[in-house]
C-alpha cells in the first residue's frame, strides 16, 4: 500500500503542478462546508486523468490528494496566486502606514519630455524627515539631439523655514541658496503622491509580483496621472511607486521604498562648504571664497568657446545689443556642450560684474574662433590705468592705448 500510495501522491502533486484551478478547487474540498456537490463533481472530471477511471471512489487516491494540498499549503499556497494575508490589505491600510511612519527612503527617477525638445531627467535617493526633504543623485538634460549635461548634485528642503532651500554641485563647488520660498519638484514627489492618493479613485488590482516579492497592487488615477503601488502585504507600506502623466512624457518611479530608517545628525544641515561659490536666489548676491583676477575671466571665454566647437559665444555680458543677440544666445547655451570647468562662466561674469566704474569693458567676440590671434574679444581698462587690457582670440592678453582700440562691430556698421 506504501508504494502505491507514493505513487499516486506524486501523480497528484504533479497533477496539481499542471493545473493550478484544480488545486484551488482541491483545496476547498479539504475544507468542510466551503464546497457543493457540483464543486466536487468538477474536481472528479478534473482529476480523472491521474488514474483513468472514478478516482474519488479510491480510498488510496483520496489520500494522495488530501495529502498532495497540505504539501501545497506547506510550501507556500504560490500556485493559489498568493497568501490569505495578502487579500485582507485595504488602501486605508496602505494609508495609515504611510502616515505613521516617522521618516522615509526610496531610490527615485523621473523623466520629463517637454513640446519644445527638452529631455530632463533625475535619480537618487529621497529621505524624508518631518519637514526635511534631502536628495543625493545626479540632475540631467538634453535639448533635441543636442549634448547632455549631467551633474551629480545634492538638494535639501525645509518646509517649516518658508521652504529654505539649498542646491550643491560638488562637482562644479557651486551652491544655490534660497533663504524662503525655494522649490524643488523633485524633493515634492512623495508629498504630491500622498495628495494624490486621497483623491478617492484608487483601485485594488489584487496580487502580483514586482522585483521578485509578492505584493498587493493598487492603481489611483487623478488628472492626467495614472499611479500604480506595490505594497508589502505584511506590513501594508509601499514598495514601489510608479507615476505616469502627461500623455506618459512624464515618468517617475519610487523604488527600494524605506519607513522608519535613522538618519545622522547632520543629514539636513544646509550649510555651504567653505570652498564653494554660493549664489543667494533671493538676492542675486554670488559669494565668492577668493580673489577673482582676469584668469577667470579668461578661463571663462575659453570655456565658453570650447563648449561651442571653437567658437566665442555672441554675448558675454555685453555684445551686440538688440533681439537679435537674445534669440541666437538662448540658441548657443541649447547646443552647447558639457566641458571642463563648468563654474568658469559664472566666475568671469562676476569679474566682469566687479570691475569698477570707468573700466569701460566692451566684448566683441562674436564670430571669432578660438586661437585667432589677429581679433580682439573683449576688453577693459582696469583701475588707474591708461591703457586696456585687450584679450584676442588665442587668449592671448596684451596692453593698447585708447586710440589703438579695434573697432567695434555693430558701430562701424552703421557708418
Amino acid at each position: 500500500m506504501s508504494a502505491r500510495l507514493d505513487e499516486n501522491l506524486h501523480k497528484a502533486y504533479e497533477h496539481f503542478q499542471q493545473d493550478h484551478d484544480a488545486l484551488r478547487d482541491a483545496l476547498m474540498a479539504w475544507l468542510p462546508g466551503q464546497t457543493t456537490w457540483r464543486q466536487q463533481h468538477r474536481l472528479t472530471m478534473r482529476l480523472r486523468p491521474l488514474t483513468g477511471g472514478s478516482i474519488m471512489n479510491s480510498r488510496i487516491t483520496r489520500i494522495a490528494i488530501a495529502a498532495a494540498v497540505v504539501l501545497a499549503v506547506l510550501i507556500g499556497l504560490h500556485y493559489l496566486g498568493g497568501s490569505p494575508v495578502e487579500t485582507s490589505v485595504a488602501w486605508a491600510d496602505v494609508l495609515a502606514g504611510m502616515d505613521a511612519a516617522q521618516t522615509v527612503t526610496f531610490a527615485f527617477e523621473s523623466e520629463n519630455q517637454y513640446e519644445n525638445d527638452e529631455y530632463w531627467w533625475g535619480k537618487g535617493t529621497i529621505r524624508i524627515q518631518g519637514p526635511y526633504r534631502r536628495k543625493d543623485g545626479t540632475d540631467g538634460h538634453r535639448y533635441g539631439d543636442g549634448p547632455t549635461h549631467e551633474d551629480p548634485v545634492i538638494s535639501i528642503m525645509d518646509l517649516s523655514r518658508q521652504n529654505r532651500f539649498i542646491l550643491l554641485y560638488p562637482k562644479r563647488k557651486m551652491a544655490y541658496y534660497a533663504p524662503d520660498h525655494g522649490f524643488n519638484d523633485a524633493l515634492m514627489t512623495y508629498d504630491g503622491l500622498q495628495k494624490d492618493f486621497r483623491d478617492g479613485t484608487e483601485e485594488s488590482l489584487g496580487t502580483a509580483q514586482i522585483d521578485g516579492r509578492d505584493t498587493v497592487c493598487f492603481r489611483v488615477s487623478t488628472g492626467d496621472k495614472v499611479i500604480t503601488i506595490w505594497a508589502n502585504p505584511e506590513t501594508a507600506l509601499p514598495l514601489r511607486i510608479e507615476r505616469i502623466a502627461q500623455k506618459g512624457t512624464d515618468k517617475t518611479i519610487l523604488r527600494d521604498i524605506a519607513f522608519d530608517t535613522e538618519f545622522g545628525d547632520d543629514l539636513f544641515d544646509m550649510t555651504p562648504p567653505k570652498d564653494y561659490c554660493v549664489m543667494n536666489l533671493a538676492t542675486d548676491k554670488f559669494t565668492i571664497p577668493f580673489e577673482l583676477t582676469e584668469d577667470h575671466l579668461i578661463g571663462a571665454l575659453a570655456t565658453s568657446a570650447k563648449s561651442l566647437g571653437g567658437r566665442f559665444p555672441t554675448a558675454f555680458k555685453g555684445g551686440r545689443p538688440g533681439k537679435e543677440t537674445i534669440d541666437r544666445t538662448i540658441a548657443e547655451s541649447k547646443r552647447a556642450a558639457p566641458v571642463e570647468g563648468g563654474t568658469d562662466s559664472l566666475l568671469g561674469i562676476a569679474f566682469v560684474k566687479r570691475l569698477p566704474e570707468g573700466s569701460d569693458y566692451r566684448y566683441v567676440g562674436e564670430g571669432v574662433r578660438l586661437g585667432d590671434a589677429t581679433r580682439a574679444v573683449c576688453w577693459y581698462k582696469p583701475q588707474g590705468s591708461e591703457t586696456y587690457r585687450v584679450v584676442y582670440g588665442d587668449l592671448s592678453v596684451r596692453e593698447v592705448e585708447p586710440k589703438d582700440l579695434p573697432p567695434i562691430p555693430w558701430l562701424a556698421e552703421q557708418k
